[in-house]
């Protein structure tokens, strides 16, 4: 899966159909990471994660879901944008427009997600933004989406220095695109996506190999950031940032070397498995992948309750056991939407769909996201 994508074709006003029974797998990664943020969003996770004390299990979804959201989101974009055979020409003007509309319409909805003041940082935002910065690198090679992922990695070291120096009082959108979810880094795992996008299909063993660099570059990254820094902590008890916690913290969202390296690394992971397993899984997994459909939908409804929740009072008031029981009704109930929901996807993503392809040419076949 990391060989150059094949050069780009120009196939006229209609893009071509690129199925594969695998890609219900990405539906099932990014169903993962939706559940994973109701549990970051609803129970506590703020210790690192003990793996002989199962109640910090919960940790790991700290994070990590939302950057496996953005992976997904990367193999999306190479999904609408050709596949692993990559528009060009008029097709890839029209995908380049429906995508930068697609973009806009994602900004202005987690505006608005943003403006409810939440008790959770809103993804959406820098998610429709980097739909929109990416647009020029849609034809590039595997390699080369590579390439720059990981000097944006790298870079990610100054500019959350130069962010924390410059921002002591970050307001909330600052907070959103300089701090928590800053497009210096999140754009390094959108960029891998699509380059695993530009892969698929691909076979088995293939999807296999990735699995395991990805469960490698995890085991390496925390393993060293828990030598160097114990806990994870960016933050020392007076609030101070040392230059070595820059690149060797693991806390989630820190956007050091670690928590990019490690986070990217457990994405992998997931992808790989659910690429693995979904074919095979049958109606097993279509429950779940159908969650992964709509996520859009999902994802704002539940940060419209969340909001709800927090300003009248009663998520402050649930104890331990009352956040677990929110989580489960939470997951229980996107579920059982996701199940019942009769279209192919789910009404926001309908309507994103809808807006996105007036003007843009005849409709395009291409694969599922």
């Amino acid at each position: 899966m990391t060989q150059d994508a094949p050069a780009p074709t120009d196939l006229g006003p209609v893009a071509p159909a690129v199925r594969s029974d695998r890609i219900v797998g990405i539906d099932l990664a990014r169903a993962i990471a939706l559940l994973g943020m109701f549990a970051a969003h609803l129970v506590d996770v703020t210790r690192p994660v003990d793996w002989a004390d199962p109640s910090t299990w919960w940790s790991i979804s700290s994070g990590r879901s939302s950057v496996l959201f953005a992976v997904v989101a990367g193999v999306s974009l190479a999904l609408l944008s050709g596949g692993s055979r990559p528009f060009a020409g008029h097709a890839l003007a029209t995908a380049r427009r429906r995508i930068a509309v697609r973009g806009g319409i994602v900004f202005a909805i987690g505006t608005l997600l943003v403006l409810l003041e939440p008790p959770v940082s809103v993804i959406l935002p820098t998610y429709g933004l980097l739909f929109v910065l990416l647009l020029p690198v849609l034809r590039w090679s595997r390699s080369a989406l590579l390439v720059v992922a990981g000097i944006a990695a790298l870079l990610s070291i100054p500019a959350l220095l130069a962010f924390e120096i410059a921002l002591p009082s970050p307001g909330p959108f600052t907070q959103q695109f300089l701090l928590v979810y800053p497009v210096v880094t999140w754009i390094v795992y959108v960029l891998v996506g699509l380059a695993i996008g530009r892969s698929l299909p691909s076979s088995p063993p293939r999807i296999a190999l990735v699995g395991s660099i990805g469960a490698g570059l995890a085991v390496v990254a925390y393993g060293v950031g828990e030598v160097v820094t114990p806990g994870g902590a960016l933050y020392g008890d007076y609030g101070e940032v040392r230059l070595r916690d820059l690149v060797f913290a693991s806390e989630p969202h820190s956007s050091t070397l670690v928590d990019v390296v490690g986070s990217l690394g457990v994405a992998l992971g997931v992808i790989a498995v659910c690429l693995l397993v979904a074919p095979r899984a049958g109606r097993a997994v279509a429950v779940v992948a159908r969650l992964g459909a709509m996520p859009l939908t999902i994802y704002t409804v539940h940060v419209v309750i969340l909001a709800g929740l927090q300003h009248s009072g009663v998520l402050d008031s649930l104890d331990t056991a009352g956040r677990l029981l929110t989580l489960a009704l939470f997951a229980l109930g996107a579920l059982l939407f996701a199940g019942l929901w009769g279209a192919r996807r789910g009404p926001l993503e309908s309507l994103v769909a809808r807006v996105a392809n007036v003007g843009s040419g005849p409709r395009s076949t291409a694969a599922p996201r």
